[in-house]
């Protein structure tokens, strides 16, 4: 007894031009009215450049959900493969970081261009493919042809919401794990600097105090300097002409006990220099007797503004 709800499988078309037609309609699904007159115009050797702007707009998401794996990710992962060859390449030609810029944005916008412009092109091809891997098994089986033909062509907005949902997770981790620790890295420096800051006016008074009395002054009560702290510094004290900087309050636990010395020097003509932990004085002064007191730091040079670094 035939089963009254069972659906007959699609007829085979007569010729081979209407079996093409059939197969591009199948293999294509939703909005085949729009690609079959494009894969007409292919088929007979028409200009494979055009414009799709679902391509040019959602261009990863365009390639995923028409199935086109290998182009969709290819797209996602460009910028970073254009980074790598682009930056490679002008290390060795020693090109200028603003013209690597420029090569890579430029690079990105042709990959954009291309994969645009062939987009129906490309997709021509891989419907193509999709008929051209039947296997012969079933070649010649109109139901399980049909339905081999629908899975592997059509659409599949699932596979694509779930690719570019786990890339998205995957770059947003990678984001993550590198803005972090930037982040804190930037954190720790503004502290750093913020007792800089804050040593100024003993600086000032330790300069004048050498000028008046041609030696440095041996501690804080000599210069003049009252109790200094901030936020992020427990101490600002003189010894001996250098001025101790001693991190604690809220300041970050990398930083907190953390001392950092600014230490005076003078040079030949006279005029002081300050040097900042192991900082040599800028050699626009000269030679620099630097003063008794102590130097150095205990802070990590990469927390250190660049004149306070080794």
């Amino acid at each position: 007894m035939e089963n009254p709800y069972a659906q007959a499988a699609a007829p085979m078309a007569a010729t081979p031009e209407q079996q093409k037609l059939a197969d591009y309609e199948l293999a294509v699904g939703r909005n085949a009215d729009y690609y079959l007159p494009k894969f007409e115009r292919f088929d007979n050797d028409g200009s494979l450049a055009g414009w799709h702007w679902p391509a040019f707009f959602f261009t990863s998401g365009w390639y995923l959900y028409r199935k086109m794996w290998l182009w969709g990710l290819l797209n996602l992962f460009f910028p970073t493969i254009a980074a790598i060859v682009v930056g490679i390449v002008a290390a060795l030609l020693k090109v200028p970081s603003a013209t690597t810029g420029f090569l890579m944005l430029g690079a990105m916008f042709v990959e954009q261009m291309l994969l645009t412009i062939f987009a129906n092109a490309l997709y021509w091809k891989h419907v193509n493919g999709v008929i051209r891997n039947v296997p012969r098994s079933i070649a010649d089986k109109p139901d399980k042809r049909t339905r081999r033909i629908q899975r592997d062509g059509g659409t599949s907005i699932g596979a694509m919401l779930a690719i570019l949902l786990g890339l998205g997770v995957f770059g947003v981790g990678i984001l993550a794990a590198i803005a972090i620790p930037a982040y804190q890295d930037y954190t720790i420096r503004s502290q750093a600097v913020s007792g800089i800051n804050l040593a100024t006016g003993a600086k000032s008074a330790v300069s004048e105090y050498y000028a008046q009395k041609g030696e440095w002054p041996a501690d804080s009560e000599a210069a003049g300097v009252g109790p200094i702290s901030g936020p992020y510094v427990d101490s600002v004290k003189v010894q001996n002409g250098s001025i101790i900087i001693t991190y604690g309050g809220q300041a970050n636990a990398k930083l907190t006990g953390q001392r950092l010395v600014l230490s005076p020097g003078v040079a030949e003509n006279g005029d002081i220099a300050w040097m900042c932990g192991e900082h040599a004085a800028p050699e626009s002064m000269g030679a620099v007797t630097r003063g008794p007191g102590p130097h150095g730091s205990d802070v990590a040079p990469k927390y250190l503004p660049s004149n306070c670094r080794p």
